[in-house]
């Protein structure tokens, strides 16, 4: 078991050798995604979730001035 295991290693190693810059960052965010299983689903659920409520509050309409307004007004009230 533990020679598949190197070869698996060695196979990915050379593969991911070869991919260009850019397709080794995909590489890495599939592998992320992969070993993240069932809390990768729950932050897709979440994040449906928190798209469908800013489209709610009409907050695809907010501006990244009006965003960092917003969160200053927030924190300076606490």
């Amino acid at each position: 078991m533990a020679k598949v295991i190197k070869k698996d290693e060695e196979i990915l190693l050379q593969k991911f050798r070869s991919l260009p810059p850019e397709k080794r960052e995909e590489f890495i965010d599939l592998l992320d995604f992969l070993t993240a299983g069932k809390k990768a689903e729950n932050w897709l659920e979440f994040d449906e979730w928190a798209l469908n409520l800013a489209k709610e509050r009409g907050f695809n309409r907010l501006t990244e001035e009006d965003v960092a307004r917003i969160m200053s007004d927030f924190r300076s009230e606490k």
